[in-house]
């Protein structure tokens, strides 16, 4: 699951890593989209609109990664918050993959 905001995970906008975009096979839930303005959490029923089938999935762990891995610990505690237990956090995020030119990285949505 990526926290990346969506120029970031489709590869369109500028970045400090190696390479532009996302690991393949991630998902898109960009982590400032779970938050107000003011950096509190929405309300659970929001959250949980947002996460949408996150929740529900049966794949486990779910494993969150953002650039360098900071904002992807907040996603960690919103899905925390939802009840989901089964969460992994990979704090070399996508700053580390993309340093590695054999590893994929995916374009596009």
């Amino acid at each position: 699951m990526c926290a990346l905001p969506p120029g970031d995970f489709n590869g369109s906008a500028p970045t400090r890593c190696s390479r532009r975009s996302h690991i393949p096979g991630s998902l898109s839930l960009p982590g400032r989209g779970l938050l107000f303005g003011t950096g509190w959490f929405l309300p659970a029923a929001e959250l949980a609109e947002r996460v949408g089938t996150v929740l529900n999935r049966d794949a486990s762990p779910v494993i969150l990664y953002r650039g360098g891995g900071i904002s992807a610990a907040g996603t960690a505690l919103a899905l925390t918050l939802l009840g989901r237990q089964d969460i992994a956090l990979y704090d070399g995020s996508v700053a580390e993959w993309s340093q590695d030119p054999s590893r994929p990285l995916a374009t596009g949505t």
